[in-house]
């Protein structure tokens, strides 16, 4: 006689929360301000982009007859070639996205930014006040409002980087992880140090990406290299308040847009942009306090991307648990003989 093997019950099936992020990822995210993605972009989809970025620099550069070798930056880049429009919804990215931020968002700015090495840098501490490019936060001109010492948790910001910047000194972003639980009036303050252990330099290959909260504390490093820096920008944030690079984007490209580029596009399903409870016209909203299931349809997008990850986590759960063949619990296997 045979003894079963025993063998205790598996572990509940507990999905994850979360359409894309890790626990590991989340926590950094919280703790540090930002997380980085390797080969977010393949590489045949950076050199599309690098093909896209120098063309529009040189097209502007002509234009406005600037120096070859001076920065530049082109803002509510999204409109300008479609392999720009196309990173708004970038399915890897937009998952984590909504993961930190839920689904009422919106793209607040888009941004090529090109920097050539420099000629002339003087050198200096990094990201001192009146340097090329000081430490700061992003905000609008008068300030996010500071809340209890700090900023609340208004927008996220997507970094892709489309040249090699594991070298120092090649015009990385550096970051003082962990900045955006600081008051940003520290910034200002001549007493206060940063610690150096808590600065970032974001030395990364082609086609890494950057998640980042953009209350954290970020400047750049001089480019030395014999390569020009090139990345692109792209900020999210809240539905209710404004964009930053644009009021309203063009008719024409809203009207070519999908439900979900339009909402990225911070427009909803019609112009009309109030909502009346009831019907009732004295109570007026506006839409992007009060949405209609209509003008949030990455809701549905994030429900059906979630849904297709718990399936999965599944089915990898019940492979992991499956009872051997034997064990208490597990289906019994009779012998061919008593099954004629």
């Amino acid at each position: 006689m045979t003894i079963p093997v025993a063998q205790g019950p598996p572990l509940p099936f507990e999905p994850s929360p979360y359409i894309a992020l890790t626990e590991t990822q989340q926590s950094r995210f919280d703790e540090d301000g930002f997380i980085l993605i390797e080969d977010a972009l393949s590489p045949s989809h950076v050199e599309r982009l690098l093909k896209v970025v120098d063309t529009l620099y040189d097209n502007f550069h002509r234009t406005h007859g600037t120096p070859p070798d001076a920065p530049y930056q082109i803002r509510n880049a999204l409109i300008h070639h479609e392999e720009l429009f196309a990173l708004i919804e970038y399915r890897k990215i937009l998952s984590l996205v909504v993961d930190v931020m839920g689904v009422n968002i919106q793209i607040r700015t888009s941004h090529v930014d090109v920097r050539p090495p420099m000629k002339d840098h003087m050198g200096g501490e990094l990201g001192a006040k009146g340097s090329f490019f000081p430490w700061h936060s992003d905000a609008p001109n008068y300030g996010y409002p500071i809340t209890n010492g700090r900023i609340p948790f208004l927008e996220v910001k997507v970094g892709y980087y489309l040249t090699d910047l594991t070298e120092h000194n090649s015009g990385a972003i550096c970051v003082v992880r962990g900045s955006h639980k600081l008051s940003p009036e520290l910034i200002h303050d001549p007493d206060y140090q940063i610690d150096p252990m808590d600065i970032v330099e974001v030395r990364v290959r082609p086609g890494t990406a950057m998640v980042w909260r953009t209350a954290l504390w970020h400047c750049l490093a001089p480019n030395l290299s014999g390569r020009t820096r090139k990345c692109l920008y792209y900020g999210y944030n809240h539905r209710w308040a404004r964009p930053g690079d644009y009021d309203r984007q063009d008719s024409d490209l809203l009207a070519r847009c999908t439900p979900v580029q339009r909402q990225l596009l911070g427009s909803n399903t019609t112009e009309d942009g109030v909502v009346y409870q009831d019907g009732d016209p004295a109570h007026p909203a506006s839409r992007y306090w009060r949405p209609e299931t209509a003008d949030v349809p990455l809701e549905a997008w994030a429900d059906s991307q979630y849904r297709k990850k718990h399936r999965r986590e599944r089915k990898l759960w019940e492979k992991r648990n499956r009872l051997p063949p034997g064990a208490v619990g597990a289906p019994i296997e009779q012998e061919e003989s008593l099954l004629d």
